[in-house]
């Protein structure tokens, strides 16, 4: 196997993110709606965000923050051929949030937002993967790595969402 699936593998990390958040933008702020509502009432949700779930403005500033990392960690993923242990873990990462997607599907044994282009994405995800296996790229992923980019990003994209919209429409 040659290196031309590389950047591919690389690139394909922001492009299957923006075709997945796309869908995100569209559809969560009804999703969101509906699993605030499955929440037990001991996890802290602010009234207004457990009323009438998240605003498009609150989930296109989230979006836009995680994002960047997105675009940074395939940035890392192409100027270092796949070796960056950012990018593998970020990918790594992007498989595992489809897993959620999939999950809050089976929970609300509908549609949610997100479960459209989660076949999509998981099928990037095993493809790339299985690129950078051929191409004999060193493995850097780590679970425990991966859970933390994932809740990192998570955290991150709420917070500067909730500090710059207060989920103010």
């Amino acid at each position: 196997m040659n290196r031309n699936r590389i950047p591919l593998a690389t690139a394909g990390l922001l492009v299957t993110w923006m075709v997945h958040d796309l869908e995100e933008l569209l559809t969560m702020s009804d999703t969101s709606r509906t699993l605030v509502q499955l929440l037990p009432d001991w996890i802290p949700v602010p009234g207004s965000i457990r009323e009438q779930g998240l605003t498009t403005r609150y989930l296109a500033t989230g979006i836009a923050t995680i994002g960047l990392i997105v675009a940074a960690a395939a940035v890392r993923g192409y100027r270092t051929q796949g070796r960056s242990a950012f990018y593998q873990n970020t990918l790594l990462a992007f498989g595992l949030h489809e897993l959620g997607h999939l999950a809050a599907s089976l929970l609300t044994r509908g549609y949610t937002s997100g479960v459209g282009t989660a076949p999509l994405v998981l099928l990037f995800w095993l493809w790339a993967t299985r690129a950078l296996e051929e191409a004999r790229v060193p493995n850097r992923r780590s679970l425990p790595a991966a859970i933390a980019v994932l809740a990192g990003s998570l955290v991150v994209g709420h917070s500067t969402a909730y500090l710059l919209t207060g989920n103010q429409p």
